[in-house]
């Protein structure tokens, strides 16, 4: 993969993987969310495809209401 990526998206790319700390986890899970929606910009742009950042704002909302949900939460919304 580091062939492909700018040294700067690789160092990020690196960020993902967790230490198995939950605290890790769930930093590791919004860094590579950030990751994907500034890829996803940059290859939809190149492909000349919409790319729906609704969905994305969306999805990392949920993630983020998920995150501090107290440790008992029995439903989300």
């Amino acid at each position: 993969m580091y062939r492909w990526l700018k040294e700067r998206k690789w160092k990020t790319f690196l960020k993902t993987y967790p230490s198995g700390v939950v605290k890790d986890i769930w930093e590791s899970v919004f860094i590579m969310c950030d990751l994907f929606n500034d890829m996803a910009k940059e290859v939809s742009f190149i492909m000349n495809v919409k790319y729906n950042e609704v969905e994305a704002n969306n999805s990392l909302k949920f993630l983020k209401d998920v995150f501090v949900l107290p440790k008992d939460a029995e439903k989300i919304y």
